[in-house]
C-alpha cells in the first residue's frame, strides 16, 4: 500500500494533468450527456450536484475494520489522494467526477433509474498463458465514436518484464440494470490494499470475494507469475469465477456465463423490462443482451480451439478481429445495430495482439480509420525494446506499404 504522502503526490499530479487536458472536460461532458439520454428517469437530477454530494458521503462513510482489516491505514490514504487531486486542479466538481462518476453510474443510476436502452460497450480481453512464442494477450476497445477522441499506437512494444504479482491481463465492461447497491460505500481500491503475500490465484479469488462490494462491475482476466489465469465476472455486489481452460481465459462485455451470474442478470433483466413496459422479447435490450451472450460463447469456442494446439500471434489476432459470422456473434464490431429501435452503435476502435515476453515480443495494433472497420486496415508493428525485426513479421502490416516501425 502506498503512503499518505505518496497518495497526495499521485493525486496532485493527476489533478494538474486533468486541469491541463482539454479532452478531460470534453469526455466528462460527453458521458453526462450520454447518461441524460440513457437514463431519462434521471432527467431532473443535477448530475454535478449528485456527484459532489457522493464525494462527501463516500469520504465520510465508515468501514468495519474487523471485516476489512487491510483498510486500517487506507482511509487516510484515500483522503490524501482526493485532497491532492483537488490541490492540483482547484476544482471541486472535477475532483468529484474523477473519483465518483463510474461509481455513480453503476451504484446509483443503474440501480435507481431504469435505462432507456442498455449500454452498448463491448470490449474483449483474451489471454493465452502458453503459445508458440510464449504468453500472449489480446484486447479490443469497443465504444461509440466520439469525434474528439484520437488513438495513437503505443511508443513501445511489450517490456518483457516478468510479472511480479497477479496482474490484470484483459477486461470488458459488464453491468446489470436494476442491480443491487452495496452496503459499504467508502472508496477502496481492492488491488492496492491486497496483501503482498497473496500470489496464488485461489487466495486471490478468495480475497476478491470478501471485497466484492468494492470493485467492478465488469469482466476481467487475471494471470499469476506462473501464467495461470482466471476470469472474474462482476456485478455491483456479486462475483462469478471461471478458471482457465488449456491455459487460456477470455472475457467479453455485457453478459455473464458463470451459471449463478447468468441467472442473476437474466432475473434483473426481466424486472427492467417490466418496469419499462417492454415486450419481454421484442425490445432492444433483450436483443442486445442475447447477442452479447452468443458473442461470449463464440469467443470461448474460438479461444478453446486455439488453446487446444500451440497458440500463435496470428491465431490470437484472428480471434480479436473475428468477423467470419454475422453480428451479433462476431467479436469485432463495425457499427452494427441489433434492433430497429437501437439509437446508437458500437465500433471496435482499437485492437491489439501481443507476444509479451522473450526475444520475439511485439504487438500488432489496429485502429479504426475513416469509415472502415479495423479488420480492413493494416496493423502497426510495434517491437519490444531491443527486439530485432524479422522479415516474416512485415507481411500484412503497414511496413509493406513503407510505414515505419513503431
Amino acid at each position: 500500500m502506498i503512503t499518505v504522502e505518496q497518495a497526495y503526490i499521485r493525486g496532485r499530479k493527476a489533478g494538474e494533468s486533468a486541469a491541463k487536458d482539454p479532452q478531460w472536460r470534453l469526455m466528462a461532458e460527453s458521458v453526462m450527456e450520454w447518461a441524460k439520454k440513457s437514463y431519462p428517469a434521471s432527467g431532473e437530477l443535477d448530475y454535478k450536484h449528485e456527484v459532489l454530494k457522493l464525494e462527501k458521503e463516500r469520504l465520510n462513510a465508515s468501514l468495519d475494520l474487523t471485516k476489512f482489516p487491510e483498510c486500517k491505514e487506507w482511509m487516510d490514504v484515500v483522503r490524501a489522494e482526493h485532497k491532492g487531486f483537488y490541490d492540483g486542479c482547484k476544482d471541486e466538481w472535477m475532483t468529484a467526477h474523477h473519483f465518483n462518476w463510474y461509481w455513480f453510474v453503476s451504484r446509483r443510476l443503474n440501480t435507481r433509474y431504469v435505462r432507456k436502452a442498455a449500454p452498448k460497450g463491448k470490449c474483449t480481453g483474451v489471454w493465452f498463458g502458453h503459445g508458440k512464442e510464449g504468453p500472449m494477450a489480446g484486447q479490443n476497445l469497443d465504444d461509440l465514436i466520439r469525434p474528439f477522441q484520437k488513438f495513437n499506437p503505443p511508443e513501445k512494444g511489450p517490456s518483457g518484464k516478468p510479472f511480479e504479482k497477479i496482474t490484470l491481463v484483459g477486461s470488458a465492461s459488464s453491468a446489470v440494470l436494476c442491480d443491487e447497491e452495496p452496503e459499504n460505500i467508502f472508496p477502496v481500491d481492492v488491488f492496492e490494499i491486497m496483501p503482498e503475500d497473496i500470489n496464488k490465484l485461489p487466495d486471490f479469488v478468495d480475497f476478491l470475494y470478501r471485497y466484492r462490494e468494492f470493485f467492478g462491475p465488469g469482466n476481467m482476466v487475471f494471470a499469476d507469475t506462473e501464467m495461470n489465469s482466471v476470469a472474474i465476472e462482476k456485478s455491483n455486489c456479486r462475483m462469478g469465477v471461471r478458471w482457465q481452460k488449456n491455459g487460456a481465459s477470455a472475457v467479453t462485455a455485457c453478459a455473464y456465463l458463470t451459471p449463478e451470474m447468468n441467472a442473476f442478470k437474466k432475473e434483473r433483466d426481466r424486472i427492467s423490462f417490466e418496469l419499462r413496459g417492454f415486450d419481454p422479447v421484442d425490445n432492444p435490450d433483450y436483443v442486445f443482451w442475447a447477442g452479447c451472450e452468443k458473442r461470449y460463447r463464440r469467443l470461448l469456442e474460438l479461444v478453446e480451439k486455439e488453446a487446444s494446439g500451440m497458440p500463435t500471434l496470428q491465431g490470437l489476432a484472428d480471434i480479436m478481429l473475428d468477423h467470419a459470422v454475422p453480428f451479433p456473434d462476431r467479436i469485432c464490431l463495425a457499427g452494427e445495430k441489433g434492433h430497429r429501435l437501437d439509437w446508437d452503435a458500437n465500433w471496435t476502435l482499437v485492437s491489439s495482439s501481443s507476444v509479451l515476453f522473450g526475444p520475439t515480443r511485439r504487438t500488432l495494433w489496429w485502429r479504426k480509420e475513416g469509415d472502415k472497420p479495423i479488420y480492413e486496415t493494416k496493423p502497426f508493428l510495434i517491437l519490444g525494446e531491443g527486439v530485432e525485426i524479422r522479415p516474416e513479421w512485415i507481411k500484412g502490416t503497414r511496413l509493406e506499404d513503407g510505414g515505419r516501425i513503431c
